[in-house]
């Protein structure tokens, strides 16, 4: 038995016994509720994540279709563009084309382009103020390839990246675009490498043929952008919904496991919460206005490896933080949350818990990425009320190469839980002694600190950072 196979089975069965006991238990029916959502998120990983396909190159192909590089760019720095224009210019490909969109109108960028000889074009700003889809769909009109390579302004890419990939396309007229894992040169165990997403997500969703774009390093055919309208203008990250819209209209979608880009990714607290809040609000809105459950077009089992994306904010945003604070209500009142079999639920629940962390911490390779999803709990929270209202998110570029600072201002959510639990803890003991409400609720006291551990000591930078490419 392989060792994803023997782990995600362990932790099913010991989760499932465990909720299985929970409804028999006439236990507060909130917390009930919260850890059966919960336990559900990892039974919907384990499901789409039993099959996983692993692609590493595209195959010959006969034919030279004309490929049109897109390079976006908005505020970013002007250095870091211009070693991704030169890696584009470097690519090993005879009938290549490369277009520079500028969504920031900037002089020093039209220079970088002029010097490498790149096409270049800015939309004005009433037009650019429909976010990069827009700026993509602009240099669509413009452009006449048969493929799109895609590429961020900070993102420079191999040069073999269309040698290695296009031969995908030779044979199926419905693969409506290939897409590439993204190296980025951080700590080697930075949570930015995210393996458990890369190499057991990704590979469960290309199983079933619907490999979501990553936006950058992906290849579109045009045919296929052409029958759905382009990329898509209703989500600010076009390359989720853009994904979702061709995998639903009968295009398929292929995810490649080796990395054809690279550059740089936020380590700054500040700059993750903004990219994570961004992602997470706009993934919240497909999740609540365009369910993946009842998308026609889509087979069930696709249908559950998207709404497994926006249900993972749900469980972090929510979830965690009202147990959180049921646990420091039930501290405080001396109200138990399970009313039966209180040493069976220690029993069932730390085992169950524990091997579930371990599943997660070793696929995701020791780089925290769990902690830190569990961790940001503040911004997908907040990211849920904001995708509530429906608005469109406004885009602003993240900030990435900056040197970590400290933000001790941006973990005050997280530390104020801490000091209440702790607080609650000390309370208990001394008003009510060592009870069971104690023990069960010091567990998540525990837990607590272990998920907001990563956020907060991301407060608190080191000096010094190993960095490593992966690919």
């Amino acid at each position: 038995m392989n060792p994803f196979r023997r782990l995600a089975t362990i932790t099913l069965v010991t989760n499932l016994i465990y909720i299985f006991w929970l409804f028999f238990t006439k236990s507060n029916p909130l917390f009930m509720f919260l850890e059966s959502g919960i336990i559900l998120l990892n039974v919907i990983f384990i499901f789409n994540s039993r099959k996983r396909k692993y692609v590493l190159s595209g195959g010959p192909h006969s034919m030279r279709p004309i490929v049109d590089i897109f390079i976006t760019i908005k505020n970013e720095d002007a250095k870091l563009f211009e070693k991704t224009v030169k890696s584009a210019v470097g690519i090993f490909y005879p009938n290549k084309r490369i277009y520079v969109l500028d969504d920031g109108g900037r002089e020093d960028v039209k220079k970088i382009a002029d010097k490498y000889a790149c096409t270049y074009l800015s939309r004005d700003d009433k037009e650019a103020k429909s976010y990069k889809a827009a700026n993509l769909n602009y240099g669509l009109k413009h452009a006449f390839g048969n493929f799109i390579l895609t590429l961020d302004a900070d993102m420079q890419a191999n040069p073999n990246i269309l040698d290695e990939l296009l031969g995908f396309f030779n044979d199926n007229d419905k693969l409506g675009f290939v897409s590439t894992r993204q190296g980025f040169d951080v700590d080697v165990n930075d949570f930015n490498h995210e393996n458990l997403f890369y190499e057991y997500m990704q590979a469960g969703k290309n199983s079933y043929g619907v490999g979501i774009s990553c936006g950058s390093g992906v290849i579109y055919r045009r045919s296929a952008l052409d029958k759905i309208g382009g990329f898509q203008e209703w989500n600010i990250v076009e390359d989720l919904y853009t994904s979702y819209v061709l995998n639903s209209n009968g295009y398929s979608s292929i995810y490649v496991s080796q990395s054809f880009t690279h550059g740089d990714a936020p380590t700054d607290l500040a700059a993750i919460y903004k990219q994570r809040g961004l992602w997470a609000q706009d993934t919240l809105r497909l999740l609540i206005y365009k369910n993946p459950l009842f998308r026609k077009g889509l087979t069930f089992s696709k249908r559950l490896q998207y709404f497994e994306i926006g249900y993972s904010y749900i469980v972090s945003g929510l979830f965690f933080p009202m147990i959180y604070l049921m646990n420091i209500y039930s501290l405080v009142a001396n109200d138990p949350i399970i009313i039966l079999g209180k040493e069976w639920y220690l029993l069932l629940r730390i085992p169950s818990f524990f091997i579930s962390l371990q599943m997660f911490s070793n696929f995701s390779k020791g780089t925290s990425s769990m902690k830190m999803w569990a961790g940001l709990f503040p911004v997908y929270f907040k990211a849920f009320i904001k995708a509530l209202l429906y608005k469109k998110p406004v885009y602003k570029v993240t900030p990435k190469g900056l040197k970590p600072r400290r933000s001790i201002l941006l973990v005050l959510p997280q530390l104020t839980f801490l000091i209440a639990a702790v607080g609650a803890v000390i309370f208990h003991i001394f008003t009510y002694g060592l009870t069971w409400v104690f023990a069960i609720n010091t567990y998540w006291v525990c837990v607590m600190i272990y998920f907001m551990s990563g956020v907060v000591i991301k407060a608190f930078p080191k000096k010094k950072y190993e960095k490593n490419i992966n690919n």
